[in-house]
C-alpha cells in the first residue's frame, strides 16, 4: 500500500513535470516565433525607411541642381525681358545692344541661345550671332499664352524640338511689356533635355528605379532610364500625377503610369518654375534587402522551435549581443563623425568646421545678397603665457575662453571655431558692420571679466585682441579676402596695444578704455 503510494506521489509529479515541459517547449516555440515576426517586421521596416530615407536625400540632390540651372538660365531671361523695351538700348550697335541685353551666364553648358521677338514673334535679338535673322517663332505656343496672360510668370514648354539646333530641349519664356503696359513680344531660350539626362545618369537609382523630370502639366520630360518613346508622354491621368499633384512634397508608394511597376516615390515642385522631379525606388529591390534576411531568420526560428530550451536562450543572448552591437556601432559612428568637426581641447567646431561654415554662409549671402561678417579672435600674449604659466594652463585659458564665447554669443545668430592655436573666428550671419563690432566688444568685455591671471608685465590679466571684417559678398569678393580683411585688422589690434577691437575698412574708435588689471 505504501509503495503504491509513493508511485502514485511519483507519477504525480511527472506528471506535472511533464506538463510543466510541455508548457515551457509551448512557450519557448511561442516565443520564438514572437521574436522572428519581431526581426521580421524590424527589418522590413527599417529596409523601407532607409529606402525612403535615400531616395528623399537623392531627391534633394536632384532638385538643388535642376533649380540652380533653372534659375540662372531664368535670370539671364528676366534680365533681357526687362532690358527689352529700352528706347536706348535699341539705337545702339548691335554689338553694344546684345553685350547689353544678353550676359555670359546663358552660355553654360546645356543651355541654348536667348532669343528677343516682337508681338508678332520675328526675331529681333539674339545672343547666339548664328541664329538666323529672320526666324520667326510666331507659331510657338508661349507667344500666345504671353499675348493673352499680361500676369504670366515663366512659360515651360516641352519638351519640343529647338528651331535653332534640333535638338530636343525644354523653352522657357518671358513677356516683354511696353512702357504703355502693351505686348512687346518676348524672351525664350532653351535648355537641352539631354543636359538632365546626363546628369541623371550618372546617379545611381538601383534595379527597377526611375529619377522622372515632369512639366506640372502631367509631360514627361526626362526620364533615366532612358527610353526615347517615353519622352513626352503625359501622365496627367493617372494615379501617380494625382498624388504629385496634393502637395508640393512627399513620398507615396504607387505604380507607375509609364510601365506599371510599383515604386516606392519621393517627389518634389520645383520651385518658381512649372516642373516636378521624383526618385523612385522599385519595391522588388527594396524587398531584396530585406527578404532574404528574413526567410534565413524565419528558418532560423524554425529550427530553434524544435530545438531545446537552452538553445533558445543562446539565441535570445546572441540576439541581444547583436543589437547591443550594431547600438555600440551606430554611436561610435555618429560620435566619431562629431569628433571630426569639434576641436578636442575646447569642445568648439574646429577649423575643418569653420570651412564648412563659412563656405555655407558665403553662398547664402551672395544668393540673397545680405550681409556676413567674420570676427578673428586672438590671445594677447600667449605664447609668454604658455612660457610663464606652462602649456597645461595655457590650455585651461583656451577651454575658458571656448565657454566665454559660447556664453557671450547667440547660437542662432553666430558660430564660434577654434581655427588654429590660440586663434578663435565667430562667423556673423546677416550682421551689418556695427552689429559685427558690438558682439566683439561684448567679448572683449567678457574675457576681461574672467579676470584670468597673467604676468604683471602683460597687464595682470589675459585679453584678446579682436580683428572685425564686414561684406556684402559680390562676384568679386572671396571668403579668403574676407578672413584676411579680418587678420589684417586683428594685426592693427595688437599693433595698436592689444585688448582691442579693429576694423580696417571703416575703424571705430574705442567706445571703451583697454582694461587691464
Amino acid at each position: 500500500m505504501k509503495s503504491v503510494w509513493k508511485h502514485s506521489v511519483a507519477r504525480h509529479w511527472q506528471d506535472r513535470a511533464s506538463r510543466l515541459i510541455a508548457c515551457l517547449g509551448l512557450g519557448v516555440t511561442a516565443g520564438s516565433c514572437m521574436l522572428g515576426l519581431y526581426l521580421v517586421a524590424d527589418m522590413r521596416e527599417a529596409a523601407w525607411r532607409q529606402a525612403e530615407q535615400n531616395s528623399l536625400n537623392l531627391l534633394t540632390l536632384i532638385e538643388q541642381s535642376v533649380a540652380r540651372s533653372v534659375e540662372m538660365y531664368d535670370l539671364s531671361l528676366r534680365s533681357a525681358a526687362a532690358a527689352a523695351p529700352r528706347a536706348d538700348l535699341a539705337a545702339l550697335p548691335h554689338q553694344i545692344r546684345d553685350s547689353a541685353l544678353f550676359d555670359s551666364s546663358a552660355k553654360a553648358s546645356g543651355l541654348g541661345a536667348i532669343l528677343i521677338t516682337d508681338a508678332q514673334g520675328r526675331l529681333k535679338a539674339a545672343s547666339d550671332p548664328a541664329v538666323a535673322s529672320d526666324l520667326t517663332l510666331e507659331t510657338m505656343p508661349s507667344l500666345a499664352t504671353l499675348r493673352g496672360k499680361p500676369g504670366t510668370g515663366v512659360v515651360v514648354e516641352g519638351p519640343r524640338q529647338c528651331l535653332v539646333t534640333g535638338r530636343t530641349v525644354m523653352t522657357l519664356s518671358h513677356r516683354i511689356t511696353e512702357p504703355d503696359g502693351s505686348f512687346g513680344g518676348m524672351v525664350t531660350g532653351t535648355i537641352e533635355l539631354a543636359y538632365f539626362q546626363s546628369l541623371f545618369a550618372k546617379l545611381h537609382i538601383g534595379q527597377g528605379g526611375s529619377i522622372n523630370l515632369f512639366h506640372m502639366d502631367g509631360t514627361l520630360l526626362v526620364r533615366e532610364p532612358f527610353v526615347a518613346a517615353n519622352v513626352g508622354r503625359s501622365i496627367a491621368g493617372g494615379a501617380t500625377f494625382r498624388r504629385f499633384k496634393e502637395s508640393p512634397r512627399g513620398t507615396f508608394v504607387e505604380r507607375s503610369a509609364i510601365d506599371d511597376a510599383e515604386r516606392l516615390y519621393a517627389y518634389t515642385h520645383i520651385a518658381g518654375v512649372p516642373l516636378i522631379v521624383d526618385v523612385a525606388l522599385g519595391t522588388e529591390s527594396i524587398r531584396a534587402v530585406w527578404l532574404p534576411k528574413a526567410v534565413t531568420v524565419g528558418a532560423l526560428i524554425l529550427g530553434l522551435c524544435l530545438a531545446t530550451l537552452g538553445l533558445t536562450v543562446l539565441l535570445q543572448r546572441e540576439v541581444v549581443r547583436r543589437a547591443a552591437a550594431e547600438a555600440s556601432s551606430r554611436a561610435a559612428n555618429a560620435e566619431l563623425a562629431a569628433l571630426a568637426a569639434t576641436d578636442s581641447l575646447t569642445g568648439l567646431p574646429n577649423r575643418r568646421r569653420y570651412d564648412e561654415v563659412i563656405g555655407r554662409e558665403w553662398r547664402r549671402a551672395s544668393r540673397s545678397w545680405s550681409p556676413l561678417s567674420l570676427l578673428v579672435l586672438d590671445t594677447d600674449h600667449f605664447k609668454h603665457y604658455n612660457d610663464h604659466f606652462g602649456h597645461q594652463s595655457g590650455d585651461v585659458v583656451l577651454k575658458a575662453l571656448a565657454r566665454c564665447l559660447e556664453e557671450t554669443l547667440n547660437p542662432l545668430d553666430a558660430i564660434a571655431c577654434r581655427i588654429g592655436g590660440e586663434e578663435f573666428g565667430i562667423v556673423l550671419p546677416g550682421a551689418s558692420a556695427a552689429e559685427a563690432w558690438s558682439a566683439a566688444e561684448r567679448i572683449r568685455r567678457a574675457v576681461v571679466g574672467l579676470q584670468i591671471p597673467h604676468a604683471p608685465e602683460m597687464g595682470g590679466i589675459v585679453t584678446v585682441s579682436i580683428g572685425v571684417a564686414h561684406v556684402v559678398p559680390g562676384a568679386q569678393d572671396t571668403p579668403e579676402a574676407l578672413f584676411a580683411e579680418a587678420d589684417a585688422a586683428l594685426y592693427e589690434a595688437k599693433r595698436s596695444g592689444r585688448n582691442r577691437v579693429r576694423m580696417v575698412e571703416a575703424p571705430v574708435p574705442d567706445r571703451v578704455p583697454a582694461l587691464r588689471a
